[in-house]
């Protein structure tokens, strides 16, 4: 059987995810909860399955819950749930629109302070100072790392990768620097 490629016309690419962030009004929606769009895209490591993760904050979380059903639940596969496993409860919507699953992650804790946020603040510092880094990152993710345990093996840190992330927050530019230009 012989194998006949697609023809582009027919090969169906999905927007950039600011457009669809955009065509949605999701930053002036979600605006009182103080939104900031994190994880792999903005970063320049997404893949094909890679979605738009944007993180929240709420001093109630239940509002912001009404918030994402007036707003999303008319989209495709929305579902909203509580997470209870994290040390500070936490609310998460999901849907799908224009080929990209979105996910709106809502906590108490103020969106600057999330693991998600200060995971994403360090990986960009980490991809701005060393940018070898970012083919390093995708390849690892290609063979199935999730996007912390790939920065976490190639910066040869030790222990839990996503608390080895936020242990070098505090690093200086040039600190990172360092351990960003270990060989890979």
């Amino acid at each position: 059987m012989q194998v006949v490629p697609l023809p582009l016309s027919l090969v169906v690419m999905k927007p950039h995810f600011d457009d669809v962030i955009d065509d949605l009004d999701l930053l002036h929606c979600l605006a009182r909860f103080n939104p900031i769009v994190i994880g792999t895209p903005p970063l320049g490591i997404a893949l094909e399955s890679s979605d738009i993760d944007i993180a929240c904050s709420a001093s109630d979380l239940e509002q912001f819950g009404d918030v994402a059903r007036k707003e999303f639940a008319h989209l495709r596969r929305f579902s909203l749930r509580n997470v209870e496993h994290l040390s500070e409860p936490a609310m998460l919507a999901t849907f799908v629109s224009s080929g990209w699953e979105i996910e709106l992650f809502c906590q108490r804790l103020r969106t600057e302070e999330q693991w998600g946020v200060r995971h994403f603040r360090v990986e960009e510092r980490l991809l701005s100072l060393e940018p070898n880094l970012r083919r390093e990152v995708l390849r690892l993710k290609r063979l199935g790392f999730k996007t912390e345990p790939a920065f976490a093996k190639l910066l040869e840190l030790s222990g839990d990768p996503y608390e080895a992330i936020l242990s070098l927050e505090s690093k200086t530019d040039n600190e990172l620097l360092e351990i960003a230009k270990r060989p890979f």
